[in-house]
């Protein structure tokens, strides 16, 4: 006991770097591959749905599933200490910035498709933030990490650069604004257009903003995941308040369009 609380332990060698067996890491690596593919697909099929279902009803159905599935397994109701008046009003507050964020990510993919819209808004947290931190910051963390933010801009440029407006206009004068048209897709095309740039790249600005508005959304949801009892806990409510915040909208939508 002695040997195992004394100051030789860090000089002994005994802390560092934890082994992992190979069948359990090869494991775990076929499981990341698995789940990357599957979201990828799901985001391709995603823009295809999007073309006959508005936006706002697609997101409703994917909170609604995603919750009755997470009731199941994860219990929040019955798991973990009770949630207070405030804490509901917290959790309410972060429903409405998920749906935004959601609604804004999605009508970016509708602008510039699905591969662009995986190049763009599925970084990791720490990509971006390293990326602030060298824009905006005097400690940028190495010339590693500016590489990497030189090679992000470039890349988002040349994302930006991608289609030949000449051609886009000619393929036709009018928004795609899909199926169903509605105030809100009015609403954000008309928005894009002010900046005067075309709907895609419209869209890529979109993508970029929404991003960097996640990693935002993510880094101050620690502190509410911690006030309710576990990230897992507070993904589960929230989904759930997400579906209750949209289902007025949504029950619009359905009786006023076709």
């Amino acid at each position: 006991m002695e040997e195992k609380y004394s100051s030789n332990v860090l000089s002994g060698g005994k802390l560092g770097m934890v082994e992992v067996p190979d069948s359990r890491l090869t494991r775990y690596i076929v499981l990341l591959i698995l789940s990357k593919v599957l979201k990828a697909l799901g985001i391709f099929e995603s823009y295809d749905i999007l073309k006959v279902v508005h936006i706002v009803q697609f997101i409703f159905i994917l909170k609604l599933g995603s919750a009755v599935i997470l009731l199941v397994f994860q219990k929040p109701f019955s798991s973990g200490k009770g949630i207070s008046k405030r804490q509901w009003i917290k959790l309410v507050k972060h429903a409405i910035l998920s749906c935004v964020i959601s609604l804004l990510g999605f009508f970016g993919l509708t602008l510039c498709g699905p591969l662009r819209t995986l190049l763009l808004f599925e970084h990791s947290d720490m990509v971006v933030l390293a990326l602030l931190a060298v824009l905006f910051t005097n400690s940028g963390g190495g010339p590693s990490k500016t590489r990497g933010a030189a090679f992000f801009i470039i890349a988002v440029i040349c994302l930006l650069l991608f289609d030949n407006d000449h051609l886009m206009a000619k393929m036709g004068d009018h928004h795609p604004e899909g199926h169903h048209d509605s105030a809100l897709t009015h609403f954000l095309y008309t928005t894009i257009s002010l900046l005067g740039v075309a709907d895609h790249k419209g869209g890529v600005v979109l993508l970029v903003v929404s991003l960097c508005l996640k990693v935002g959304f993510h880094t101050a949801s620690r502190k509410l995941s911690v006030e309710i009892g576990g990230a897992k806990r507070l993904y589960a409510l929230d989904n759930l308040v997400s579906a209750v915040v949209l289902l007025p909208w949504v029950v619009v939508l359905s009786a006023t369009t076709e």
